[in-house]
């Protein structure tokens, strides 16, 4: 197997294990081709909106993303918000995920974020504990839907 090649998405991504790789989290391969190019076009026109992926072999298996927020507090400073961890199945355990995460945590820090912050059931609080990550409040959730 190659290394991954860790990048930022592209349109091409797509339809090239992008939306298959986020069925792991919730299913999304099934969306319409017109509605994920929008979508993909009003994340791309955001600077604050990063999706990294991991590429093998042509292939995309992988991908976080990073939104960063502007607060009033900390004299106007960011805070970078990780969501959407995903590896493909046949891909985990391979440290395509650290991978991943250390790509967007770098940016969180080059674009001046003063934190980095994400939400993880307790099963995987180990592999983000490993990056670094600690536990600091209790997450709270109102579904709207």
């Amino acid at each position: 197997m190659s290394e991954p090649i860790i990048r930022e998405l592209r349109k091409e991504d797509l339809w090239n294990g992008f939306l298959n790789s986020l069925d792991s989290l919730k299913l999304a391969s099934n969306i319409e081709k017109s509605k994920a190019d929008g979508i993909f076009e009003k994340i791309n026109s955001n600077p604050d909106h990063i999706i990294a992926v991991a590429e093998i072999d042509g292939k995309i298996v992988g991908s976080i993303t990073l939104l960063i927020e502007q607060k009033f507090i900390h004299d106007g400073g960011l805070v970078g918000h990780i969501e959407d961890v995903v590896v493909s199945k046949e891909h985990q355990g391979q440290k395509i995920g650290e991978k991943i995460m250390k790509y967007l945590i770098e940016i969180s820090k080059k674009r001046g974020c003063y934190k980095t912050i994400l939400d993880c059931n307790d099963d995987v609080k180990p592999f983000y504990e490993k990056l670094g990550f600690k536990k600091v409040a209790n997450e709270l959730r109102l579904d709207n839907i």
